[in-house]
């Protein structure tokens, strides 16, 4: 699935990619579902950044594994139906941290720069977000890009505690998070991708 090499030899990295796609999906298969969807907004919106190469291929990784932190998160959290209480939160805000050091124990030589993103995706343009409160031109341009293919998804998905919003209704959503949460540059250019209804959540 993520074969970093064409040739027909045993790929060490391959391999490693594949076994943290299974743990994913072992343990929370919604999550495995999300990252996949994500990574396909992010590399469409990435093309339009014109990210390409070597960026490009690490921004897709990412957003694949953005979320494989989430296997460290307690099942009582991780799977909580409700709002999440304040300590609870805060042991949920550690995904992405994990995450980075997960990535790391791959070993592939783009480990750094892929587990950069999946540490930053959660950081805000204002300087609120986690784990490090980077802010604007600080968070790296991949991770701002996570940042609205994986908020845009996650509003948009049908969870125990979310119902899952209309495209239109999360496009408002994301609208208001412009230069708060989410890089108003960036956003802009989503909003020319999602003209696409291919897409577009349904």
């Amino acid at each position: 699935m993520f074969d970093s090499d064409p040739s027909p030899e045993f790929d060490t990295f391959a391999c490693s990619l594949d076994a943290l796609v299974a743990s994913i999906d072992a343990r929370d298969p919604y999550t495995s579902g999300h990252c996949d969807r994500t990574g396909r907004i992010a590399r469409a919106l990435g093309l339009r950044l014109d990210m390409g190469g070597e960026s490009l291929r690490q921004l897709e990784l990412a957003a694949h594994f953005h979320d494989i932190g989430k296997i460290g998160i307690p099942d009582h959290i991780l799977h909580n139906p409700g709002r999440l209480e304040q300590d609870d939160w805060e042991v949920m805000k550690t995904h992405s941290a994990l995450g980075e050091r997960i990535f790391l124990a791959s070993h592939r030589p783009d480990a750094v720069a892929v587990a950069k993103i999946i540490r930053h995706h959660h950081e805000a343009i204002d300087g609120s977000g986690y784990p490090d409160r980077l802010a604007g031109d600080a968070i790296p341009l991949a991770a701002r890009v996570l940042r609205v293919a994986d908020t845009y998804d996650a509003v948009t998905s049908r969870r125990p505690y979310h119902p899952g919003c209309e495209h239109e209704d999360a496009m408002r959503i994301l609208h208001a998070e412009q230069d708060w949460k989410i890089d108003g540059d960036v956003f802009r250019e989503f909003e020319r991708l999602m003209r696409d209804r291919a897409l577009q959540a349904t």
